[in-house]
């Protein structure tokens, strides 16, 4: 095989690669928020609620004063009994060394 032909095939594996990591990366990261949101109604069900809202919100939004890369906060709207309630959940994401245990804030 040419030198040339060569460095092009191999350039395209590389790309070929690169963008089969990413749709991988993309799908697995879709699949861990569905996993979180699957969480969220269990525990807050389990609680006699209805989830009504669960939104993604950053650190200095949230009452946690911890959080690394690997967390994701979400802070959850639901009912019980006809009352509002607010729930905080710090996820564990498992894609970072820097993240905080995952936690949960309710109301009692």
């Amino acid at each position: 095989m040419e030198a040339t032909k060569k460095s092009k095939v191999m350039i395209l594996i590389f790309l070929g690669g690169a963008v089969l990591l990413a749709v991988l990366a993309y799908f697995g990261m879709q699949s861990l928020g569905q996993e979180h949101v699957a969480v969220i109604h269990d525990v807050i069900g389990a609680k006699g609620g209805k989830v009504q809202q669960i939104l993604v919100v950053p650190k200095e939004e949230s009452p946690f004063t911890e959080s690394g890369k690997g967390n994701t906060i979400y802070k959850i709207d639901y009912e019980v009994e006809g009352k509002a309630q607010t729930a905080w959940y710090r996820s564990d994401n498992q894609s970072s060394i820097i993240k905080e245990k995952e936690e949960w804030i309710l109301p009692e």
